[in-house]
């Protein structure tokens, strides 16, 4: 498959769940005028929709049908991008522990990732764009002009899921969320297709302790020096 190229600035950022790439990316974005490009939502919006669908998620051709058949929308709702399954509202509800579960087996199926692969590049052809997800770097954008891999120790990830999972009403301790992450953290590492690692020209940046802010800045500064 040939890679289609954007004519505008493209910010990549992977890493592993609770690095804090969402929160980095969407700020970013907000910071430089760029599009938001998450990523990782559109793979729980296949699984949610698959869940809805009694699609199960090892079903690879019918999951691939589905990823392609599907309109996903990201909508600005003043501070807040609301995402849009086929006009369905499913914003709170891609956000659960199961369906994070979900989007991490159906992203290891290639019929899915071929399904989603070409709706993320058309994203980047009108816009210039903050990206993140788990293969942002290597397989959707590898010619990114600016690429970020996130890091955090384990424990801290888990905090911050557990924290964000409490806000929004769902009971989470941090040692399930921790153990949950460590079993996610080695299926997408070990998966066959665009496993979760570091691009060979990424910056990576542990946030472990550092604020959104610190790191917002420092990103800012490498696409400003590179031009975008």
């Amino acid at each position: 498959m040939s890679i289609a190229l954007s004519p505008g600035f493209v910010v990549a950022i992977d890493g592993p769940a609770g690095a804090g790439k969402s929160t980095v990316a969407r700020g970013l974005a907000l910071r430089l005028g760029y599009t938001f490009l998450d990523t990782g939502a559109l793979y729980r919006t296949v699984a949610f929709v698959a869940k809805q669908r009694k699609v199960p998620w090892d079903a690879g051709v019918q999951l691939g049908e589905l990823a392609e058949r599907l309109t996903i929308l990201f909508a600005k709702d003043g501070e807040q991008v609301r995402v849009l399954a086929d006009d369905q509202d499913v914003t709170l509800g891609i956000r659960t522990p199961e369906i994070s579960d979900g989007a991490s087996r159906v992203s290891a199926l290639p019929e899915v990732r071929a399904g989603l692969l070409e709706l993320q590049r058309r994203v980047a052809t009108s816009a210039n764009v903050v990206a993140e997800g788990r293969d942002v770097g290597t397989v959707v954008f590898p010619s990114a002009q600016a690429k970020f891999f996130l890091i955090a120790n384990p424990e801290t990830r888990a905090m911050r899921r557990a924290l964000e999972l409490q806000a929004k009403g769902q009971p989470a301790q941090v040692a399930d969320v921790l153990a949950d992450m460590r079993v996610r953290d080695e299926r997408d590492s070990a998966r066959a297709v665009a496993p979760l690692r570091r691009a060979d020209d990424a910056i990576e940046i542990d946030t472990s302790t550092l604020t959104p802010e610190q790191v917002i800045a420092r990103m800012a500064e490498v696409v400003r020096v590179r031009g975008g």
